[in-house]
């Protein structure tokens, strides 16, 4: 009920000061409706997708006319010895038709080649999809952890000014000296920068997610926190090498390895296909007509000119300066990286989907950890703030406490966040959606 009530709250107060509060799945639901990488990976498919129906056109014949025209202009002698111009206009028209009977079988491989081409394109807008998604979570959760980074920053701040204040009153009364009162200067500035710098970080990642889901860069948006109190997570209780051949088995990326070797494998078989003789097949109606009204009508001079051929053509090849030689060389070596690369893959899928689970059991031993020391350090600093102030201690024990005491602080902001991410990475690699 309290979640719902400063969820609602929260809502309120930014639409009063024109902010927009989103989640993660609506960050995520721009991203891949908006995303220019995944635009580009939709515009690939559709090429391929039109180069593959366009392959089958090479099973069918290839028909062409041809309509050619000769004029011819001389001079005669006629019977009373006068020189006259003759003119004669004359029409050729041809109409031809190419069957590709055999070629090696080139047409099939090429349709099986363009198909390949098209899974991959298709399997690849998954790859992107799924790089988009990891990539706006990182963005996303660094986004929140830097926040509080800079919540507990400025809590460090005030906490050195007000430390500052009692050491200047101790100087003015010579208590202590004025390197003691240096040093808290130091501090203080060692902690405005280093909240700079985290502004700074926060400002990147914010440019990235609304280059990402599509937001324009100045709009205000506040993202909503999830809950960082996770359930257990009963598949880092599994065996971690099983967890990782499930993974890969579904990654768009190992898919897209094995239809490259596929396709690779098809093209050696397209390469090979020029040792083998070609057989093609040629229709050819051809006919004319002169434009001459002395002659016969047009349609009796077309009919009695038609002439009609069937050709048969064999092309045996022998000898081409071993270029088909070097393309089927060539051919067996894609196809032999194409294997290689299939397992380069999935080495280097197995070592992500590990990591993502070591990373998941470390971020839980480091949040377990980083709470405890944040307890006790807090309590030790609390107790070595009240004692500098009473003069029992000096600024360099008060010092060590204080950095112990931030230190424990952001380990445990970034041990809850990297265990969120984490534990959703796993999920998403064995095929669940990605959720904060």
């Amino acid at each position: 009920m309290r979640k719902i009530l400063f969820v609602v709250g929260l809502l309120l107060s930014n639409s009063i000061f024109g902010q927009k509060v989103i989640s993660f799945q609506d960050c995520l639901n721009m991203a891949l409706q908006n995303n220019l990488d995944l635009k580009t990976a939709y515009n690939s498919f559709e090429n391929t997708s039109y180069q593959y129906k366009t392959s089958y056109g090479k099973l069918l014949p290839v028909i062409s006319g041809e309509i050619q025209n000769r004029n011819y202009w001389e001079k005669e002698l006629n019977p009373l010895n006068q020189y006259v111009d003759t003119e004669l206009k004359n029409y050729r028209e041809t109409l031809n038709a190419e069957f590709n009977l055999f070629s090696g079988f080139e047409a099939v491989n090429t349709i099986r080649y363009n198909k390949q081409e098209k899974k991959i394109s298709e399997t690849n807008i998954q790859k992107v999809r799924n790089l988009v998604t990891i990539d706006l979570a990182q963005r996303f959760i660094t986004i929140l952890y830097l926040q509080e980074f800079i919540i507990a920053n400025e809590s460090q701040i005030k906490s050195s000014e007000k430390q500052l204040e009692v050491a200047d009153l101790k100087f003015n009364s010579g208590v202590i000296s004025e390197s003691e009162l240096f040093k808290i200067k130091s501090q203080r500035a060692s902690e405005e920068l280093r909240l700079q710098t985290n502004q700074n970080n926060l400002t990147n990642n914010l440019i990235s997610l609304k280059q990402l889901t599509g937001i324009p860069l100045d709009e205000e948006i506040v993202l909503l926190k999830p809950n960082l109190e996770l359930a257990d997570n009963a598949v880092l209780a599994e065996n971690q090498y099983t967890l990782a051949n499930k993974a890969i088995e579904i990654h768009p990326s190992y898919a897209i390895s094995l239809l490259k070797e596929q396709r690779d494998r098809i093209g050696l078989s397209i390469a090979r296909s020029a040792r083998y003789p070609v057989l093609s097949m040629r229709l050819m109606l051809r006919s004319n007509f002169t434009d001459d009204p002395l002659l016969k009508p047009y349609d009796v001079q077309l009919d009695n000119n038609l002439s009609k051929q069937l050709r048969l053509n064999l092309t045996i090849p022998i000898f081409n300066q071993f270029e088909d030689f070097s393309k089927i060389r060539s051919s067996k070596l894609n196809y032999k990286q194409a294997k290689f690369n299939t397992e380069i893959t999935k080495n280097q899928l197995s070592k992500d989907v590990i990591k993502a689970i070591t990373d998941a059991k470390t971020s839980l031993k480091k949040k377990e950890s980083s709470a405890v020391a944040l307890e006790f350090s807090q309590k030790s600093y609390d107790a070595d703030a009240l004692k500098f102030e009473l003069g029992k201690i000096n600024i360099n024990e008060l010092n060590i406490s204080k950095m112990m005491y931030n230190s424990a602080q952001a380990e445990l902001i970034q041990a809850n966040y990297e265990l969120l991410f984490n534990n959703a990475l796993i999920k998403f690699y064995l095929g669940e959606a990605f959720s904060l």
